[in-house]
């Protein structure tokens, strides 16, 4: 699960999720948008508090895209 996704899930706010990993709510955007990735310290801290729904794969991996996606066929 991607981390915005876990965030409105949760209805939790940024900066106090932020707060809690004692990061910066700056970094805590970043890593939602992608711009930077988590050192492994603080991914583990996001697994942990999360309880395990946000994993360290959550931040590389996009999710599979279905093969009847309008794209997927324009490719084809």
């Amino acid at each position: 699960m991607k981390l915005r996704a876990y965030l409105d899930e949760k209805d939790e706010s940024p900066s106090v999720f932020a707060a809690g990993l004692s990061i910066s709510t700056q970094a805590l955007y970043r890593y939602m948008s992608g711009e930077r990735v988590p050192r492994r310290d603080v991914m583990a801290r996001i697994t942990a508090a999360t309880n395990g729904a946000v994993q360290p794969n959550d931040f590389f991996l996009e999710p599979q895209q279905s093969p009847t996606a309008p794209h997927a066929e324009a490719a084809a």
